[in-house]
């Protein structure tokens, strides 16, 4: 097992780390970053095209990010990135104004203008909800915390960043793909 990973995991001593097994294929960097190329998309081909408010220089940082074991990273930046990529679709539209209404928002727009299928909708709102407990502060146990999703995700605390963050990649990479 890759030391970062391992790293991030073990925060508490007396955590047990026996659902560490299901992530043997991401237990490395180099495991990460071929996952990356092979499913999301390889930065370093020549004459790549970017369109539709996809920017290279934030894939990078996701790749770097997904890399590194930055896990929480992850699924912060590819939200931030098929949110740009949906407003993008809607600017200079007569549905414009729900570029900024919020990422809720556009998937259900996206998903009423056939931008985007049922499939894809529920990934992208499973995204915004791994994404809302790290960026809206709510407390205890109640809807929209980590505690929350750990429970309601059945997993180890330590293990939901690890398992969210790369969903978060295997989703953003089926946006990517789906919508290209």
């Amino acid at each position: 097992m890759g030391r970062t990973l391992w790293l991030a995991l073990a925060v508490s001593g007396g955590c047990k780390l026996d659902w560490v097994e299901k992530y043997e294929d991401y237990d490395s960097p180099e495991k990460r970053e071929a996952f990356f190329r092979n499913h999301v998309v390889d930065l370093h081909r020549d004459n790549m095209m970017f369109s539709g408010g996809l920017d290279p220089f934030v894939l990078h940082e996701i790749e770097s990010s997904f890399v590194q074991g930055n896990f929480i990273a992850c699924i912060l930046l590819c939200q931030l990135v098929v949110e740009h990529c949906l407003a993008n679709y809607f600017v200079l539209t007569e549905h414009e104004s729900v570029c900024t209404k919020g990422f809720a928002k556009l998937i259900d727009k996206a998903r009423e203008v056939d931008v985007i299928d049922e499939v894809m909708g529920t990934k992208l709102t499973a995204l915004r909800l791994m994404r809302n407990p790290h960026v809206h502060p709510r407390f205890g146990a109640g809807k929209g915390t980590i505690i929350h999703r750990v429970i309601e995700q059945g997993l180890n605390y330590n293990e939901l960043p690890v398992h969210d963050g790369i969903e978060a990649i295997k989703i953003l990479g089926d946006y990517i793909n789906h919508n290209s």
